[in-house]
This record gives C-alpha cells, sequence and structure tokens, in this order.
C-alpha cells in the first residue's frame, strides 16, 4: 500500500510541474495519465514509468502504441528546439547555466524536472545524445536497429540523412528495458565479447581524458583497444563529411565499436552550424562547442548510446554499426560503461530526487 501511495504521488506531482511548464517545455500534457496510473497500480504493486516525445511528426504513433501497450503512460509531448537547431535559445541547461543544446530540448528538461521518467527524441546530427551528455543523462540512437523517422532531412552543411529515433533517460537500465519493447537486441557479458575478439577503436592522443582512462581501464582485459587517427584530437575540428568517412572506413576494416569523449557540450562554446556560418568568429564558437561524433553517429546509421562521466557536460560516446550485432555490442559496452561512473550527489539530490524510491516514507 505504502509503494502505490508513492507511485500515485509521483505521478501527481509529475502532471502539476507538467501544467506549470506548459509553453515552455511542454507542448502538451495528458490529463488522462492520472486516471491511466491508478488503473496501473490497482492491477497490482509496480512501478510506474511517464515518458515524453518529442514534438515532431518523425517519431511514428506505432511507435508510441507498442510503449503503451508495455505499461508505459504516455505523458507530454515536449517542446523542441525551433527549426530543430543544435541549440534552443529558447531554454536554460538547469546544469550549466547555458543555453540548452538541442533539439530535443524539452524532453531532457522534463526529464530534469520530474515530469517524466524517458524521452523519445530524434536524432539527425546529434539531437538526442548532444542534449543528453549535456544534462548528465543516458542518450540511446537506435537508428542502427531499424528506430528512424519517417521522412529524410537535409542537414545545414548539405547531407541528406533519415533521423533516427532515440530514447532520453536517468537510468541506463530503464533505457535498455523499454528499447527491448521496439527493437531486436541481445545482450553480451563480458566473456562473450572477449571471445568475439571485440575490437574498440578511440581516437589517438584522447587516452590521457580522465573519463576515457577510467573506461579503458574497465574495458581493456575483455575487448582489444586499437587507437585510429581522425586527424584530431578533437573530435570537433573534423568536418562532419571527414568523421562519416573515417568511421566508414574503421568499421569497414573489422573495427566493431568506436568510443570517443565527447564535449563538454555547448559550455566553453555553441556546437550550432547557424552560428558556424558566421565569419571566424562563429566557427571558431562552433568548434568550442564540443561536439564529435555525436554529429554523425545518425549519419552512420548507427546505434549509439551516451554515458555520462561526472564531469560536467561530458560523456563517453559507444557508437556501433548498422544491425542487430552492432547495436547489441554497443548496449552492452555501454552497460559496462554506466556502472563505471556514477553522477554527483549534489545532482541526484536536485534532479533525481523524485525517481528514489524512499522507504522510509512519501517522497
Amino acid at each position: 500500500m505504502q509503494h502505490n501511495l508513492t507511485q500515485m504521488l509521483k505521478v501527481a506531482k509529475a502532471a502539476l510541474a507538467a501544467e506549470k511548464n506548459l509553453r515552455r517545455t511542454v507542448e502538451y500534457a495528458r490529463p488522462e495519465v492520472l486516471d491511466e496510473a491508478a488503473e496501473l497500480i490497482q492491477q497490482g504493486e509496480r512501478d510506474v514509468y511517464l515518458f515524453g516525445v518529442k514534438n515532431t511528426k518523425q517519431i511514428s504513433w506505432n511507435l508510441i502504441d507498442k510503449l503503451t501497450a508495455a505499461g508505459y503512460l504516455f505523458h507530454t509531448i515536449d517542446s523542441m528546439a525551433r527549426g530543430g537547431r543544435a541549440i534552443d535559445v529558447d531554454l536554460v541547461n538547469p546544469l550549466t547555466g547555458g543555453v540548452m543544446t538541442g533539439s530535443s530540448s524539452g524532453s531532457c528538461l522534463n526529464i530534469l524536472l520530474g515530469i517524466n521518467d524517458f524521452a523519445l527524441g530524434t536524432d539527425g546530427g546529434g539531437s538526442v545524445l548532444g542534449p543528453a551528455i549535456s544534462t548528465g543523462l543516458f542518450g540511446f540512437m537506435a537508428k542502427g536497429l531499424g528506430l528512424k523517422g519517417q521522412n529524410p532531412r537535409i542537414s545545414t552543411d548539405k547531407i541528406e540523412f533519415v533521423p533516427g529515433v532515440g530514447i532520453i533517460t536517468y537510468d541506463y537500465q530503464l533505457g535498455l528495458e523499454v528499447l527491448a519493447h521496439v527493437a531486436d537486441y541481445q545482450l553480451l557479458c563480458a566473456d562473450e565479447m572477449k571471445a568475439e575478439r571485440v575490437k574498440v577503436a578511440v581516437p589517438h592522443g584522447s587516452r590521457e581524458n580522465s573519463g576515457l582512462q577510467h573506461a579503458l581501464g574497465k574495458l581493456e582485459d575483455w575487448v582489444e583497444i586499437v587507437e585510429a587517427d581522425f586527424g584530431a584530437a578533437d573530435l570537433a575540428l573534423p568536418s562532419r563529411e571527414e568523421l562519416i568517412a573515417k568511421c566508414g572506413e574503421l568499421l569497414a576494416a573489422g573495427i566493431d565499436l568506436i568510443l570517443s569523449q565527447e564535449g563538454p557540450v555547448d559550455l566553453w562554446g555553441r556546437g550550432d552550424s547557424v552560428l558556424g556560418t558566421w565569419g571566424e568568429t562563429g566557427k571558431e564558437m562552433q568548434i568550442r562547442g564540443g561536439k564529435g561524433l555525436i554529429r554523425v553517429a545518425n549519419m552512420l546509421n548507427a546505434t549509439a548510446v551516451s554515458i555520462p562521466t561526472g564531469e560536467l557536460a561530458s560523456g563517453l560516446l559507444v557508437l556501433g554499426p548498422e544491425g542487430k550485432r552492432g547495436g547489441s555490442l554497443s548496449l552492452s559496452v555501454g552497460r559496462m560503461l554506466a556502472q563505471a561512473f556514477s553522477p554527483p550527489e549534489l545532482f541526484q539530490r536536485y534532479f533525481l530526487h523524485s525517481y528514489q524510491r524512499k522507504e522510509e516514507g512519501l517522497i
């Protein structure tokens, strides 16, 4: 009974927060969610999970229906950066105090505000992975497993692509469980990866990064680490075309996964193509936005996961090729890395408090 009350209180607070943030981070909040939560809870003691959907026609109703059929509660339609920009000048990142990363901007903020447990977003050139990294959340860009939008687009640098569809959440295991209802993958244990002689490429000269160092220390007994030359240790420097070509070359040569350190995202600069067209000043600001392989993961038709490392607006990116094996490896290595890092205690207290169970009483 106590757990049921806690769950219902969580939903009630989420609904109030959604109402408070209408026309800001929330475009529409479904009032039916309260009745649906009550009915779900009455069926037996269980956790209730709310989700939001980015305000775009690229995400099909079929995908939403699969999640609601699995017992997840569709709560909000989330705001996005105007024009699908890589930054959202209308919203503030509550961690950095700066402009919010786009374009799945409202979706991330609604998780930090306690409105939703996870969100569905779309990613053309980093629009799921970038916002997730900038707010200390996990990002799953699952185009490589078949989750993609419905219409092709043209990027600001004239590259044609179909957006990938992904999941943003505060909990890696929850992301895996949600993904299992809409995509086909199989997690591998460390020994299975070792038996398959999985090869992981990292950018040459990037090992001194503390987050990547820690990650490689967790992986080196189970996978083969290969250093690859991307032309620059800072992956924000090469163009998208250069990164796509290099990643394609590595994957075609037998590399199973690519692992990179991303960020700080939109902290020292703004990784936005609109800014980047304004002369040398704009280009420099765009480069300092800290976006590397997250700019091309979708354009490679990859499955990619981003893992926060405890450094502000920074994270690891695990990128695998299109198909079940590549997706399964990405998710499996991501799970190992997710267990190796913990968010700061104050971040949990300020932003994840409403998600944590309190055995001694109501939240």
